[in-house]
């Protein structure tokens, strides 16, 4: 037979019960993770480090709304093929270069590229276990970048002639004129899970990174 909830796990309440204690939680969270964006008519990846104060209201005990102001880092690298294959066009800037060499060979283009900003999340979060310390969370977030995307180093692979040397960097980029490029304000997506320790402390998953945060709430009912 299965042995009956214990008292500890009754006073949680049933995952649509209204949750009539502490619906308000305040807190910090911080993660890093594999960040994979469209800016510009370009594929851009890398990552994506972010900080910041949360605000969870959490009016159900199964189910919570949780907003804050994140302020991230942003390294990333773009890709994009060149089809002209007399000139190496580097694709952040828009400016060209002629190929010394087989022209016949194809450019694939890449920009190291990096920028700050600030994001509003809003993530809708489940507890699925009578503990409610599991979560499971998805939602979007709008980022604001603070600063143009700075372009670090261009350069390029060519396709087609193996002989030829494969990666050319282009020394003579200009970081301050046309590489800065302006990104407006973009959305991109939040999911994965943590768990919540009944000291405050929270890890877990934020798409493919790691998430550590702390629920300040703690210290005051503690």
């Amino acid at each position: 037979m299965l042995a009956p909830l214990q008292a500890n796990e009754t006073q949680q309440g049933g995952f649509f019960d209204i949750n009539k204690k502490s619906p308000l939680h305040f807190g910090v969270k911080y993660w890093t993770k594999v960040a994979i964006k469209h800016i510009k008519g370009r594929f851009a990846t890398g990552y994506e480090h972010a900080v910041g104060p949360f605000l969870k209201w959490k009016p159900l005990h199964g189910i919570n709304v949780q907003t804050g102001l994140m302020y991230s880092y942003n390294p990333l690298v773009t890709v994009g093929v060149n089809f002209t294959s007399t000139k190496s066009i580097n694709g952040w800037s828009g400016s060209s270069s002629p190929i010394e060499g087989d022209i016949k060979s194809k450019q694939v283009d890449c920009d190291s590229i990096k920028f700050h900003a600030i994001s509003i999340p809003l993530s809708i979060r489940f507890y699925p276990g009578s503990d409610r310390q599991f979560v499971l969370h998805i939602g979007p977030r709008i980022m604001i970048p603070l600063s143009k995307a700075k372009q670090v180093e261009h350069g390029y692979i060519s396709i087609g002639n193996m002989s030829k040397e494969m990666w050319q960097l282009h020394s003579e980029v200009n970081f301050e004129s046309s590489n800065d490029l302006n990104i407006g304000p973009h959305l991109t997506w939040d999911w994965g899970f943590d768990y919540n320790t009944k000291s405050g402390f929270t890890i877990g998953m934020n798409g493919l990174g790691l998430m550590l945060g702390f629920d300040g709430t703690k210290l005051l009912t503690n």
